[in-house]
């Protein structure tokens, strides 16, 4: 019981509900019905990686880590092209481990 309301303050303490891990192709669809869904009937606040969250100068890695590390879930659009796309895979793996990390 502990370990359960211990996890859910690490998630209250997060500023995203969501990262969103999708590629260029699915940027339309991402940005058009599933962020209205989601933010605007569903009241979550996503954290998309090109939608200026990055800063001037920041490291691509740097911001993809520092942005997981702000949200309570991933959300992995996964279509053929994230398959074959290694910035996709390597987006899925870091947010796993921040999963299993909050998790722990």
């Amino acid at each position: 019981m502990a370990n359960s309301l211990f996890r859910k303050s690490k998630e209250e303490a997060l500023e995203y509900d969501a990262y969103v891990a999708y590629c260029k192709g699915d940027y339309t669809w991402v940005y058009g019905p599933l962020r209205i869904f989601l933010e605007e009937r569903r009241n979550n606040k996503l954290l998309l990686l090109d939608r200026g969250d990055v800063l001037a100068g920041e490291h691509r890695l740097f911001a993809l880590n520092n942005s997981i590390q702000k949200c309570k879930k991933i959300i992995l659009v996964i279509l053929k092209e994230f398959v074959n796309n290694d910035w996709a895979y390597y987006e899925a793996t870091v947010g796993i481990e921040h999963l299993l990390e909050l998790q722990a």
